[in-house]
């Protein structure tokens, strides 16, 4: 009952909505941006409540109401009124960063170290490789790509394969903090997010410049492309952990002094401004300054928190803008190539991530469920792709419509992935029970033999058919087959009895 009130709900504040944006055009300029925001928080609470019911994530409901919502299918907001929202977007943007950051504390993750960098080394070195073969495999049932030469060819592969290894900080963030989820798989999943994404992005910057020359013969390779790369990363990791040290100063030493949240908006407003002019990566800015602030200052907990409890408003909107921006004439034109490129990434990821923990021996749980928090996309790999468009005209619009029709199937199944792994009960490990010595003879009863009733527990003293009354010690070996190399004696009061 409770979903069908929702659904109904979500239908009649779309009808009002359609209704009220087409009936006469807005009273004043800046009156659409101001009702459109009203509309997007007041729906994408409902649909959040309805994909909540329905056991999916939160923001998979906003994400939905956004591509219902935007130029694709509604209309309700236009792709001019996307653009207007742009520097709220971004103002969001920068408050998920400063989350992401703010979870990266080193005492929880100095555990974690290893796995982190193996599995960021792993998942990015296996996608991309196994992409670019992909890509090159599929390309003559891609129009596009079937008529550029195979240099031509091995230039986009190898662009789209690095693009494809990036996983998504600001949906890991909202689902983790949606879930109130904690412990060493969160920790590996979002430490690993937030790491490759800076590996990507470099990556990414290098690739695109030492592949210009085969996609445009008039482009040399030039040491500015370098030069721009230190400056987009290296400086938005040193502007955020300036920005950071310095808020730091703010909050004090004093968890228990009370300050106003809105310094922290304000300073979030802060880096938007700053990293908008000095052009360099917004969600790395706030990222380095989250984390600073939480390892510097003492009440770096209570920003977190003042950020977080107004995190369902941030979400909401944020990513109703980002399905808003998807564009779904895209999965129509290159579904195969699409799909062909979803799964691959998907297949890979995982191979990816269990050679990365293989080798550093993580638990079952970890091995078993990391996959899973690697497959989002969202604002960031969008942005990358369309850097792509920019730098090369020809083929760039191809090659964003493949991107964002493989970002939506991401962006709407990595969420869930997540969520059913974080909150899924831990899988135990094997030999943890052989290990501790626990569960040893009832193992040893089902061993092949003849079938007979299972043996007491250890320590139990409870009565059993099989043992003798008069309390002498029972023989185990006998009835049964045991592998080989036999197991050691067992002690003398392995029935229970002293």
């Amino acid at each position: 009952m409770r979903i069908i009130s929702l659904i109904l709900t979500l239908v009649l504040l779309f009808g009002i909505a359609y209704m009220a944006f087409s009936a006469r055009p807005p009273a004043f300029p800046g009156a659409e941006v101001a009702v459109l925001i009203g509309f997007v928080l007041l729906i994408a609470n409902v649909t959040g409540r309805l994909a909540s019911s329905a056991g999916l994530p939160r923001l998979t409901g906003y994400l939905i109401v956004g591509i219902l919502a935007g130029p694709s299918i509604s209309g309700i907001v236009s792709a001019e009124a996307v653009e207007d929202l742009a520097l709220i977007d971004s103002f969001a943007l920068a408050l998920i960063a400063l989350m992401a950051g703010g979870e990266l504390k080193l005492a929880q993750l100095k555990p974690q170290a290893r796995n982190i960098l193996f599995v960021t080394l792993a998942v990015t070195g296996v996608v991309w490789a196994g992409l670019t073969l992909l890509i090159v495999l599929i390309s003559p049932l891609v129009p596009f790509l079937s008529a550029l030469p195979l240099s031509g060819v091995l230039a986009v592969a190898l662009l789209l394969g690095i693009w494809a290894a990036n996983s998504s900080p600001d949906l890991t963030v909202a689902v983790i903090d949606e879930t109130h989820t904690s412990g060493p798989l969160a920790d590996v999943v979002l430490g690993v997010t937030i790491v490759k994404d800076v590996v990507v992005i470099v990556l990414f910057t290098l690739t695109m410049a030492l592949v210009a020359p085969l996609l445009n013969p008039e482009e040399q390779l030039t040491s500015h492309a370098f030069i721009e790369l230190g400056r987009e990363v290296g400086g938005a990791l040193v502007l955020g952990a300036g920005l950071g040290w310095v808020f730091s100063f703010y909050l004090g030493d004093d968890q228990d002094r009370s300050r106003s949240p809105m310094a922290t908006f304000l300073f979030a407003y802060l880096m938007v401004v700053l990293s908008e002019r000095l052009h360099v990566e917004l969600l790395l800015t706030g990222v380095a300054a989250g984390f600073v602030v939480e390892n510097l200052s003492p009440a770096g907990d209570r920003m977190i928190r003042g950020i977080q409890s107004v995190s369902v408003v941030i979400f909401a909107f944020f990513f109703a803008v980002a399905g808003a921006r998807l564009e779904l004439g895209a999965i129509q034109e290159f579904w195969f190539a699409a799909l062909v490129v979803f799964m691959g990434r998907a297949g890979l990821t995982y191979w990816g991530t269990r050679i990365g923990l293989e080798y550093t021996g993580a638990s079952l749980d970890i091995r078993a469920k990391t996959w899973q928090g690697l497959i989002s996309q969202g604002g960031v790999t969008l942005g990358l792709v369309l850097l792509i468009e920019e730098r090369f005209p020809t083929v760039g619009s191809d090659i964003v419509a493949l991107g964002m029709a493989v970002i939506i199937g991401s962006i709407l199944g990595g969420p869930i992935l997540l969520k059913r792994a974080i909150t899924g009960p831990e899988i135990p490990e094997p030999e943890a029970d052989r290990a501790t010595g626990q569960g040893s003879v009832r193992e040893l009863a089902v061993v092949s033999g003849p079938k007979r009733e299972p043996m007491p527990e250890v320590g139990r003293g409870e009565d059993h058919e099989s043992r003798p009354e008069s309390g002498a010690t029972t023989e185990p070996e006998s009835g049964i087959e045991r592998p080989k190399p036999p197991p050691a004696a067992p002690p003398d009061d392995w029935s229970g009895d002293a």
